[in-house]
């Protein structure tokens, strides 16, 4: 296992504007994360994971493994920018209890940010590929270890070699022996063993002498943890911590914070915090989507609140989209503005909330998604789903590459008429 080198690092303006952030009072340090500071230093160590794994001569680990290895790169990351955040806030005060001027207080906490971000980073990233490899290692262990059943502590392959680990050079022992749970290489900061799997008969079992470091007394290749949590970024995080944390995590779009639909499984996730309010009508009109159309994807996203304006409902095969549960066919202009305005790409008018007892006028509701036909041939609108009779169809920008205006309108009315009541 060769030294890792670092070729990423955390933006020099990811963490300014943190720190501007902080000192403006965009961000309450000890309440919430910078988002940009956040994915900046969860995206490194996602980015250390794949390096770690890619070194590896054993086959990638499976899809829910590496996924596991990056949610909680994801959890480690947001402990240590609270623990950023709360060092430097600590800071904002003179003497006198008096806010400091922001470049004074920059200046101030300059040191702070800079072992955060650079040489404890640097480290930690090193860290994480070595972790990584092992963790994919250890894997292959698993996979074979009925044909080879132990395992081989290898010299270390750093410049300078983990002295207190050159004890265990040389040891063999069986991989589900307990000794690989309290020791094993990694378990030291800078340390270059490794592990090999073999069928050569069984050492002496080494004393337990050389206790981990915290933050590294895991085996990742188990629990799928490149730090664990005797690291003190978590072990002693500040008050507030935990539920800054829990915040940011819930908000990601992570296959752990979703749950699978019992009949369509991983085509609707349903995120665990979704709107409470609006997940039963949101969950209808979902099915209804994917049972007519046999490839789609819906998430169910996370509540979240910005900006006093909740986020868009869905994601449907990576676009993110709105539903609309208009009153009448004159609601489509403002469902589109709306769903415009959250950012979304897809529109989703969903006729069953406030309609499904009544026969809709396919003409007239055709008429009014042609009037949004700047939306489409713009691009910033590329698909429209109309759900009736929990039934979907779907108008999106080809309809509209024509010159013929009264053909595109009968058109969008002929695809709503497939699942349109008929008088």
């Amino acid at each position: 296992m060769a030294e890792p080198s670092v070729p990423v690092s955390i933006p020099d303006d990811a963490v300014y504007n943190a720190l501007n952030s902080i000192y403006h009072k965009k961000v309450s340090p000890d309440k919430d994360l910078d988002p940009s500071l956040f994915n900046a230093i969860w995206s490194g160590y996602n980015k250390a994971t794949d390096k770690g794994i890619s070194d590896s001569v054993a086959p990638s680990p499976a899809d829910d493994f590496r996924a596991a290895l990056k949610y909680n790169n994801a959890v480690f990351s947001a402990f240590k920018v609270h623990r950023l955040q709360h060092d430097v806030a600590a800071q904002l005060l003179d003497s006198n209890g008096n806010l400091k001027p922001f470049k004074q207080w920059l200046n101030d906490v300059q040191p702070i940010a800079s072992h955060q971000c650079k040489n404890w980073f640097k480290a930690e990233y090193s860290m994480a590929v070595t972790r990584a490899h092992q963790a994919a290692d250890w894997q292959q262990f698993e996979r074979e270890k009925d044909i080879l059943p132990n395992l081989e502590w290898l010299p270390s392959t750093a410049v300078h070699p983990d002295t207190e680990h050159s004890a265990y050079v040389g040891t063999i022992l069986p991989i589900d022996d307990s000794f690989w749970n309290i020791h094993h290489p990694g378990d030291h900061w800078g340390c270059l063993c490794s592990l090999t799997s073999t069928d050569k008969p069984c050492t002496a079992r080494p004393k337990d002498t050389d206790p981990p470091q915290p933050g590294l007394d895991n085996n990742p290749g188990k629990d799928a943890k490149l730090f664990s949590d005797t690291h003190p970024y978590i072990a002693s995080a500040a008050e507030g911590a935990q539920k800054a944390v829990d915040k940011t995590i819930r908000a990601l779009d992570l296959p752990q914070n979703y749950t699978e639909d019992n009949t369509y499984g991983k085509r609707l996730l349903v995120s665990k915090t979704a709107d409470k309010t609006e997940v039963a009508e949101n969950k209808r009109a979902a099915k209804a989507l994917v049972a007519s159309f046999s490839k789609m994807v819906v998430k169910i996203n996370p509540h979240v609140i910005a900006d006093s304006h909740k986020n868009p409902e869905y994601t449907i095969n990576g676009l993110t989209a709105d539903r609309k549960g208009i009153m009448s066919e004159n609601g489509v202009t403002s469902g589109f503005k709306k769903a415009i305005a959250q950012g979304c790409r897809s529109v989703v008018i969903d006729l069953d909330m406030n309609m499904k007892n009544s026969n809709i006028r396919a003409d007239v509701l055709a008429q009014k998604i042609y009037g949004r036909h700047a939306d489409f041939e713009s691009g910033t609108v590329s698909s429209c789903y109309i759900i009736y009779n929990d039934k979907a169809v779907l108008v999106d920008g080809s309809v509209f590459k024509s010159n013929d205006k009264a053909g595109i309108k009968d058109k969008i009315a002929s695809i709503i008429n497939k699942i349109a009541k008929q008088n």
